[in-house]
Formats: C-alpha cells, sequence, structure tokens
C-alpha cells in the first residue's frame, strides 16, 4: 500500500503537468492573435464632415486623415468656411494616416440677384482727327485787310483788334516810330488768320519783291500737281550766270522738279527758278494770281515782280493754308522752314518756327530788301510781311529783325 507521501508527490507531478499544459495552450492562443493583429491593416470608418467648419474637422482629424480643398461653392444653409461636400462616403473604410479626404468649401449665402442689371455707364470720347488733305483747290477765307485801304498810308492802321492798354499801345507806338523813320521807303503788314485782325502801315506802296517770287511761284505749280519726280537739264542758256549752278552740278546735270524746287527756296538759288519757270511755265502761276485776285502776270519775259505788302501778305496768307491743308503742304513747308538765310525775322525769333522766304535786289543807286513768312507758335500762327528801300552796300536787316520782335510780342499780347 503506497504510503501518504507518494500519494502527494504524484497529486503535485499531475498538477505540473496539468499547469504546463495550459500554459502552453494560452502562450499559443497569444502568438495566434497577436500574429493575426499585425496582418491586419489599421483602418477607420470615414465619418460624416459635411456642414462642419474646414478648420476645426482639420484640426480634429489630423492624426486620421488629411484634408483637401479642391474649390469652393455658395451655400443656402452653410457659413463661409463649412464643408459641402467629401469625396469619401460616410462609413468607408479608409488607413488611417495615409488619406487625403478631397472636399469642397462654402463661400458663404449666394447674393440675392437684383431684377435690374448692373451696367457701365457708356463713356464717349471725341478724337480729333485732322481732315484730309486735299490735292487741289483749298478753301482760303477772304480777309478784311485784303479790301480795306487806310486813308493815310504812312499811320499805324489796325483792323478787327483791340489793342490792349499799356503794353499794347506802346508796341503800336514803337511801330509807327520804327517805320517812320523810314517814311515811304518802309511797309509791313501783320495778319492773324485766327481772328481776321491785322497792322498795317504803307501797305499799298509797290516794293520789287525779289526772290519772293520763288516762293509764289512754287505754290503755284505744287498746288497745279505737277510731277514731283519729272526731271529736266540744267544747260548753259538757263544758268542765271556762270557761276550759278545747283548744287554746283555741273551743265547737262538732270534734276527732279522737286530739287529745283528746294534749291529755289532754300538757297534762293536763280537758275533752279529759272528752269522750273522754262520748264513748267507759267499758266499755272497765272491762273493761281488770278484765282486770288491778284494783278500779276507772268509773260515770257517777266518772272519778276514790284510787289505791296498788302499783296504779299494775300499770297502768303494762301500759302498758309496751303500748308496745313494741301498734300504738297508738307513739302512747302520743309523748304520755307529751313531757308539757308536767316539774318532777318528768323533771326529775332529762334524759339519760333519761321517759314519765310527773303527778297533782295540791288538797284543803281539804292537797294530793296524785304521779308514775308509765317510764324508758327505753339497753338497759333501769323503772317508777316515787311519791305524797306535802303542805300549803301550794309544790308539794313536789323530793320527786319526789329519789327518781327515787336509783331511777335504784340500776337502774344492779343
Amino acid at each position: 500500500m503506497k504510503s501518504s507521501y507518494e500519494k502527494e508527490k504524484i497529486i503535485s507531478i499531475v498538477i505540473i503537468a496539468v499547469s504546463v499544459i495550459i500554459m502552453a495552450v494560452v502562450g499559443a492562443i497569444i502568438i495566434i492573435n497577436h500574429g493575426k493583429s499585425d496582418e491586419t491593416p489599421n483602418n477607420e470608418l470615414m465619418p460624416d464632415i459635411v456642414g462642419y467648419s474646414f478648420n476645426e474637422v482639420q484640426a480634429c482629424y489630423e492624426r486620421f486623415f488629411i484634408l483637401e480643398a479642391i474649390g469652393e461653392d455658395y451655400s443656402d444653409k452653410f457659413a463661409e468656411g463649412a464643408i459641402l461636400s467629401q469625396d469619401i462616403a460616410v462609413g468607408t473604410p479608409y488607413e488611417k494616416g495615409n488619406t487625403t479626404v478631397k472636399v469642397t468649401v462654402s463661400k458663404g449665402v449666394k447674393p440675392v440677384e437684383t431684377t435690374a442689371p448692373v451696367t457701365e455707364p457708356i463713356v464717349t470720347t471725341t478724337v480729333e482727327t485732322e481732315p484730309p488733305k486735299v490735292d487741289g483747290p483749298i478753301d482760303n477765307p477772304a480777309a478784311a485787310f485784303e479790301t480795306n485801304f487806310p486813308s493815310y498810308a504812312l499811320d499805324i492802321a489796325t483792323y478787327d483788334l483791340e489793342i490792349p492798354d499799356g503794353r499794347g499801345t506802346e508796341i503800336i507806338n514803337e511801330l509807327y516810330s520804327l517805320m517812320r523813320a523810314h517814311g515811304a521807303d518802309a511797309g509791313f503788314l501783320y495778319y492773324n488768320p485766327e481772328n481776321g485782325g491785322s497792322v498795317e502801315y504803307n501797305a499799298d506802296e509797290r516794293f520789287s519783291s525779289g526772290s519772293i517770287i520763288k516762293a509764289i511761284y512754287a505754290r503755284s505749280i505744287l498746288g497745279a500737281g505737277i510731277d514731283l519726280s519729272a526731271e529736266y537739264e540744267m544747260t548753259e542758256e538757263l544758268l542765271n550766270s556762270q557761276y550759278e549752278l545747283v548744287n554746283d552740278e555741273p551743265v547737262g546735270t538732270m534734276f527732279t522738279a522737286e530739287e529745283l524746287i528746294r534749291a529755289a527756296i532754300v538757297q534762293s538759288n536763280n537758275t533752279a527758278y529759272k528752269m522750273l519757270y522754262h520748264y513748267i511755265g507759267y499758266t499755272d502761276f497765272n491762273e493761281y494770281a488770278k484765282s486770288l485776285n491778284l494783278p500779276q502776270r507772268m509773260t515770257d519775259d517777266n518772272y519778276w515782280f514790284r510787289m505791296t505788302s498788302r499783296q504779299t501778305a494775300a499770297y502768303f496768307k494762301d500759302i498758309y493754308y496751303f500748308i496745313d491743308r494741301h498734300v504738297n503742304g508738307e513739302l512747302m513747308l520743309e523748304c520755307m522752314a529751313n531757308s539757308e538765310y536767316r539774318e532777318m525775322f528768323s533771326a529775332a525769333l529762334p524759339d519760333k518756327t519761321v517759314a519765310e522766304k527773303y527778297g533782295y535786289l540791288p538797284q543803281e543807286d539804292f537797294y530793296t530788301l524785304g521779308d514775308a513768312g509765317i510764324i508758327y507758335d505753339d497753338d497759333s500762327a501769323y503772317i508777316l510781311v515787311a519791305y524797306v528801300r535802303g542805300t549803301g552796300t550794309n544790308l539794313n536787316t536789323e530793320f527786319f529783325r526789329e519789327t518781327a520782335a515787336l509783331v511777335d510780342e504784340l500776337h502774344e499780347l492779343l
């Protein structure tokens, strides 16, 4: 019979064996479950985030998913910044920490449309355009100075001008003193085409116009539409003298009409003027003078004239409108504004554009000197003509500078 000791020993061994078996089973279960946990993704279910603030959802779920706003839209019930839609449906599994949810965000309540549409005010702008240049007759309105004749030629006469007291009156008196120093051997006329006003002294005395006629003749043929590219030969017979060549070119040289016009005005070249007169003729000039009711007429033997200040001013008034309105006006202005002899009007007005033509004729015991021009300021223009007869070898160009300076000051006052 076994002792109690042996019985207790057998029971202990059984208990230990059972414990080992139980621990082995539990350990196996833990290991199996742990393996299954490693194989299962860390998934979550997508919550409903529509209607909540984008910033609040982003702060609350930043460890779970990333919010990306893909657009904005108006909403009738959600305030600005609220989420209007989500691209992952509610309850859909997603991988925590590795998912981006794209949402649309509210721009706020849509504005109420008004029944009257908002329209921009209609703004009308006036664009000033220059009238097109003409290639034919130009409009040359009549002026008072062309028809009025003063009773006393050697007095200063004004037409359609209000001479201001003070400096204006002083200028008129200074002009009168300047002219009276030469008596009947001087004459001038100022004309403002903008207001039709004029000032004159001895304006109907006839003077030898000299080369002033070259500009007037050029205007007549340019207005007649001559071919500026037509060529003409400079022959021995057409030289004004054996030394007066055109542009220092030899006899036999061909010149275009434009080159001859430039030489006749810019350089006051007599041979160039003679060539134009010989080849193109004087019919255009005579028709031109007739249209202005002026008496000068060219013939086979006469293409130089004596003219009054009034007649010269009438021609230059027409040249003023010709420059402004005719297709050949630009050429006319270019030539007259760049004449080489600049000792008279232009010398007194260095800051102005002076389109002028001077004339000089020496005679046996005296000479006649004249200047006629259009003086352009920034926003105005006027015509000025002056003649003087003198003696000696020194030309009285100072007379023209003094006249121009006084007239320009008066023009500024008016």
